[in-house]
């Protein structure tokens, strides 16, 4: 993760109806700093702004994995969708999926767990 303080000084809407958004830096950066942000070129990541410092509570959400691909889905976005279908199949019904889910992962992490006792 890089962090400087800068400006979002122009919004253009895209002929798809995304966005680009320029982002002018508020100081000249290190060639460390510069390798970091020349890295980033032509990757696809999550864009975070706040007008103060960015501190860890303000990324809670941001996936830690990033997609190989544009509208790529993480590995953790597949399993999740593989077992809502699994569940609606087996179930006939949407309702209690989540928590169904939440013991299911905890299931799995003990069988996993239990293979590496053994």
């Amino acid at each position: 993760m890089f962090q400087v303080q800068s400006y979002v000084n122009k919004i253009t809407t895209m002929g798809n109806h995304s966005l680009r958004l320029q982002v002018d830096l508020e100081k000249e950066l290190s060639p460390e700093e510069n390798a970091k942000v020349f890295a980033l070129y032509n990757k696809l990541g999550w864009f975070v702004f706040k007008e103060i410092e960015i501190n860890e509570e303000d990324l809670l959400n941001i996936p830690e994995e990033a997609p190989e691909f544009k509208d790529q889905k993480s590995s953790s976005q597949i399993l999740r969708n593989r077992m809502y279908v699994y569940y609606k199949d087996k179930f006939g019904k949407d309702e209690g999926f989540e928590d169904w889910r939440k013991k299911e992962m905890l299931r799995l992490g003990q069988w996993y767990l239990d293979k590496v006792k053994d």
